[in-house]
């Protein structure tokens, strides 16, 4: 399960417990890094991640929201998608990564379904292999940022909930590995 599946996912929770416009807040998840789509792939990763600083990755993450954003509109305007709602999808987009404000309850929840990827089972060990990181620096890494990141209540008590479950993950493998140098 991918990216977008998992923050598609959370979404949905978020909309059913924080409320919000299932109109704004699905397309604009289901569409919000399709401007990664420009970018070529070597260069992605410098853009994003734990070790991911500098005015580089800010320059390439902005690539991706603005394109994003216009591509977003071009996808929505061809399903004769309301000009309205088009405007809000693509404002949020342009700014879900970079923006430390939601300037919307529905901008809010775009942007927590979205960072709640990395704290998600799949997303967690992914980031680990994709970004080459032990498992506990990512913990260390989302530990920190888990109370200044999210807008939503409910997203704050999910993350939470799923660093408890990475932290029992870690601890079982550590505890495997243990055990592999008693043999």
């Amino acid at each position: 399960m991918g990216h977008t599946k998992v923050s598609y996912d959370y979404s949905l929770i978020l909309l059913q417990h924080e409320g919000g416009s299932k109109r704004i807040v699905e397309p604009a998840v289901i569409l919000h890094d399709v401007g990664w789509s420009v970018l070529e792939p070597e260069v992605i990763s410098a853009a994003f991640g734990v070790l991911a600083e500098g005015e580089e990755a800010e320059r390439l993450n902005r690539i991706h929201e603005t394109e994003g954003a216009a591509i977003a509109k071009q996808i929505l305007r061809s399903f004769d998608y309301e000009l309205g709602l088009v405007e809000q999808i693509s404002a949020i987009i342009s700014r879900h990564d970079s923006g430390e404000n939601a300037h919307s309850l529905e901008e809010g929840l775009v942007k927590d379904a979205d960072k709640l990827w990395r704290f998600s089972r799949t997303g967690y060990w992914e980031e680990t292999e994709r970004q080459h990181l032990k498992p506990a620096t990512l913990f260390e890494f989302l530990e920190l940022r888990c109370r200044e990141w999210f807008f939503s209540p409910t997203a704050l008590r999910l993350a939470e909930e799923e660093l408890v479950r990475r932290r029992d993950e870690i601890t079982a493998l550590r505890s495997g590995e243990d055990g592999d140098t008693q043999h």
